[in-house]
């Protein structure tokens, strides 16, 4: 009886490096619209959006759709790096 021989997997490195510049970029992004919302508020609220100041507006609903984005865009990014990887 012969023992079957394993087939190697596909290198995780692509993969991982992908993944990693993709969460790193998502994150900064994330980061960057949280601070910078938060940090420049005073200066925000001088614009008027829809009758509201522009930094609640922001702060309310901007964010958070933003947010969403991310998240979507992260899904898109994982799907096609996982489709860039099994070569389909």
């Amino acid at each position: 009886m012969s023992i079957p021989e394993k087939i190697p997997p596909a290198s995780p490195g692509p993969y991982w490096r992908h993944t990693k510049r993709l969460t790193s970029c998502l994150l900064l992004t994330w980061a960057s619209l949280s601070f910078g919302v938060l940090f420049f508020a005073r200066e925000l609220s001088t614009i008027s959006f829809f009758g509201w100041p522009f930094s609640f507006y922001m702060a309310a609903q901007g964010l958070t759709l933003s947010f969403v984005m991310l998240l979507a865009i992260y899904s898109l990014g994982m799907a096609w790096i996982g489709r860039k990887q099994t070569g389909s």
